[in-house]
């Protein structure tokens, strides 16, 4: 293949994706891929498998909740650890069994060009309420919905840097 075929192989392609992420559905279609995607990779628990995407307006999100805390310590992120440690202490003996740790990665488009992707973990305390252990947002704006598609899925890996 000569590079002059190559080339308008690649820009064929390229307008074809285009097309399908300006119809309507394939920018949705692309968030709801890339998000259950990360939600396999980085939000299954031990109650929590097969997680799909929940879309309120413009907000794509992918949720998950670990209701063991003592599966929650075994998390890799050793900054993590120290905030469930800290939580185990704040609440010691059967308080820290009810604790829950929530874990939510989220999608919107903020405007026709700009994009935001965050990841949150959050625990639910004993007394009902919900406090913010980690958090980590990123946005991008483009020219091209190519640039999205292309791009989306890092966004999401860096903000999924959290997990």
């Amino acid at each position: 293949m000569t590079k002059i075929d190559k080339e308008k192989l690649t820009e064929e392609m390229n307008s074809k994706n285009r097309e399908w992420l300006i119809e309507s559905g394939g920018v949705s279609a692309l968030f709801i891929h890339n998000l259950e995607n990360f939600a396999y990779r980085y939000l299954e628990t031990s109650t929590d498998k097969g997680i799909k995407c929940v879309v309120d307006g413009d907000v794509f999100r992918v949720l998950s909740c670990e209701p063991s805390i003592l599966e929650a310590l075994k998390w890799d992120n050793p900054e993590l650890k120290k905030s469930l440690i800290d939580l185990c202490k704040r609440y010691p003996g059967k308080a820290s069994q009810e604790l829950r740790i929530n874990l939510c990665i989220e999608t919107m488009m903020l405007g026709e060009q700009k994009n935001e992707c965050s990841a949150q973990i959050t625990c639910l305390i004993p007394s009902g309420e919900s406090t913010i252990l980690f958090e980590k947002k990123t946005t991008m704006s483009f020219d091209d919905p190519i640039e999205l598609r292309n791009r989306h899925a890092a966004l999401l890996e860096e903000v999924c840097s959290i997990f």
